[in-house]
């Protein structure tokens, strides 16, 4: 049987569609309580916080309290909501490829995120209204690189996985992907991106 013709993309949000400065926010923190980047950067991703954060098993209040807790944080919730929400900058150059890609084929967001991040990513990049849908973990209740959730985008997407192409920045998500049976490309920047989806059979 012939290979089906490439229908769908996923693309991973932080690290490819925005940038984001999550060390200089770790640096802001760490400099504001006077403890280490290290100290400051495991509570802020410490399993027991973010992990059910991103599986939307914590509200943003109950994270944000957490912080406070762990660290003594001293900023009110929606100092924390602002300066949480500002790691993030538009990669225009892949954004652009976006904007082109639409107009052929269907795209989805496929991301590991929380509900602040999400709904901060989706008002302020407008451009990204031409994905067909999102798949965040907070929504789903699981994330890369669980098979689970490849396979939940796509039932969504309603296409065989030799029917899509998925784009991440991060090797082991990549490859989750690819047992999955997706078309699996690691991103690193919006050149190399283009080539890569040419490779792999994508008109741009």
């Amino acid at each position: 049987m012939a290979k089906s013709l490439q229908q769908f993309i996923f693309f991973d949000l932080g690290g490819v569609v925005v940038d984001v400065e999550s060390d200089r926010l770790m640096h802001q923190i760490a400099q504001l309580i006077g403890r280490s980047f290290e100290e400051v950067h495991a509570t802020v991703y410490h399993e027991e916080l973010l992990l059910p954060f991103e599986l939307g098993q914590m509200t943003p209040e109950r994270y944000h309290e957490g912080l406070r807790h762990r660290l003594g944080l001293p900023w009110n919730y929606e100092q924390f909501v602002g300066i949480w929400n500002g790691i993030f900058t538009e990669n225009v150059e892949v954004t652009s490829l976006i904007q082109r890609l639409a107009t052929r084929y269907q795209l989805m967001a496929l991301s590991n995120t929380n509900t602040l991040h999400i709904s901060h990513i989706r008002r302020t990049v407008p451009s990204l209204s031409v994905f067909k849908d999102w798949i965040a973990s907070c929504e789903v209740g699981c994330r890369k690189p669980d098979r689970k959730i490849y396979e939940l985008a796509l039932q969504r997407a309603g296409v065989s996985a030799d029917a899509a192409v998925y784009i991440d920045d991060r090797p082991e998500l990549v490859e989750a992907g690819r047992r999955v049976g997706l078309t699996a490309i690691r991103f690193e920047n919006g050149r190399q991106l283009e080539r890569d989806l040419r490779s792999a059979g994508i008109s741009i």
